[in-house]
C-alpha cells in the first residue's frame, strides 16, 4: 500500500501547529496563580515559590512508595501523595483539565467510558493488532508535560505544575492527576496514530498503554505498518513491551483485549478463568461472595453487550466494521 508524501508532510506541520502556545487567550500569570492556590488551599505562597526555585517538592510535600504485582509476575511502583499533595492537584484537575478534551480514541479515564468500548469498537474484524507500551506512566516524560503546560500558562507557572504532577521525570502512578495528563500529553500522539490508522484502512482506539488497531474483512495491515507505529511512539518517547508489545491476530484466533475475548462471530465474552470464577461463586453460599458475584455480574453485562445496546454511541469517524451482534445473557 503506498503511503502519501503529502499526508505524512501535512500530519507534520499539525504536529508543530499543535505544540505552538495558545494565541489570543488570557494567560494567567505566576502571581495570579499562586494568590488563588494559596488562598484556595490555606497555603502559604512561598510554597509555590520555593517549588520554582528548587525544582522539587521538598519539603512541603511529600510522596509514599509501595508496591501492587502486575497479572505478568512483575511488580508495578505506586507513589501516592500525601494529602495535602493530593488535595492540591485535585484543585489543579478542576481549575486546567476538566475543561480539556482528549483524542476521541482515547478511552481510558473518560466519564461514561470503559474497558468495554474499547473491546467493542474491534468487534467483528478480520484483523487485529494489539500493542502494549511499557511503562506508559514513567515514560510519559516530564519534558512533554512541562511543554503541554507551557502552552496553557505563562512559564514559571508550567514549571511550578510540572513539579507538581510529575515524579522523578514521568507520571507518578498514584497521582489523581496522571490519568487525566496521560489522555491530555498525548493528544497528539494519539491524533497521529489515528491518522496513520485512517490510512491504512484501519480502526484505532487507546486504553491508557494498551493500543488497538483492526482491519475490517478484506482488508489487512500494509507492509511497514508496525515499522511507523513504532516511529511514532519514539518520537513520544514510548517503546513497546519487549514481549507483548507487538501482536496480530485474526479473527479465528479470538484474541484477548484488556480482559475480554473477541470471539470469532464478532461479539464479546469474557475470558474462561472469570467465567470459572463466576461458576464458584454461584455455587458458594457464603454472603460475601453473593456481593462478588454481583460485582462479576454487573461486569459480565457491561462487556459483553454492545455499545447501542448500552445506550452508547459509536465513534463518529471510523472505517467501517461489520456490526457485531450482541449478546444479553451473561456468558457463564
Amino acid at each position: 500500500m503506498a503511503w502519501p508524501l503529502f499526508e505524512l508532510l501535512a500530519q507534520t506541520l499539525r504536529r508543530q501547529q499543535a505544540e505552538e502556545p495558545l494565541s489570543g487567550e488570557a494567560i494567567p500569570s505566576f502571581e495570579v496563580f499562586t494568590n488563588e492556590e494559596s488562598a484556595t488551599l490555606a497555603l502559604p505562597p512561598q510554597v509555590f515559590r520555593d517549588i520554582l526555585t528548587t525544582g522539587s517538592l521538598e519539603p512541603h510535600f511529600h510522596y509514599r512508595r509501595f508496591y501492587r504485582a502486575k497479572r505478568d509476575g512483575r511488580w508495578r511502583e505506586i507513589a501516592e501523595p500525601d494529602a495535602k499533595l493530593k488535595k492540591l492537584q485535585h484543585a489543579i484537575i478542576r481549575r486546567y483539565l476538566t475543561t480539556e478534551q482528549p483524542h476521541p480514541a482515547a478511552l481510558a479515564y473518560q466519564a461514561g467510558r470503559s474497558t468495554a468500548d474499547h473491546v467493542w469498537r474491534h468487534a467483528g474484524a478480520a484483523v487485529i493488532i494489539l500493542a502494549d507500551i511499557q511503562d506508559f506512566f514513567p515514560n510519559t516524560h516530564a519534558v512533554r508535560v512541562e511543554q503541554w503546560w507551557r502552552q496553557r500558562v505563562d512559564d514559571d507557572t508550567a514549571r511550578v505544575l510540572t513539579v507538581l504532577t510529575t515524579d522523578r521525570d514521568g507520571l507518578p502512578q498514584g497521582a489523581p492527576t496522571s490519568p487525566g495528563l496521560s489522555n491530555l500529553v498525548n493528544r497528539d500522539l494519539d491524533t497521529r496514530l489515528a491518522n496513520l490508522a485512517a490510512l491504512a484502512g484501519a480502526r484505532y482506539s487507546r486504553y491508557c498503554d494498551d493500543l488497538a488497531f483492526s482491519w475490517s474483512v478484506g482488508a489487512a495491515p500494509p507492509a511497514g505498518f508496525d515499522v511507523r507505529v513504532r516511529a511514532i511512539l519514539s518520537e513520544f518517547g514510548y517503546p513497546l513491551h519487549p514481549h507483548k508489545g507487538w501482536r496480530v491476530y485474526s479473527r479465528e484466533e479470538e484474541p484477548e483485549i484488556t480482559g475480554a475475548i473477541l470471539t470469532r462471530h464478532g461479539g464479546v465474552r469474557l475470558p474462561a478463568r472469570l467465567r470459572d470464577i463466576m461458576r464458584k461463586l454461584a455455587r458458594s453460599r457464603d454472603p460475601h461472595d453473593r456481593d462478588r458475584l454481583a460485582g462479576y455480574t454487573g461486569y459480565a453485562k457491561m462487556m459483553t453487550r454492545p455499545p447501542h445496546a448500552r445506550g452508547i454511541s459509536p465513534p463518529p469517524t471510523s472505517p467501517a466494521n461489520p456490526s457485531p451482534p450482541g449478546d444479553d445473557a451473561i456468558p457463564f
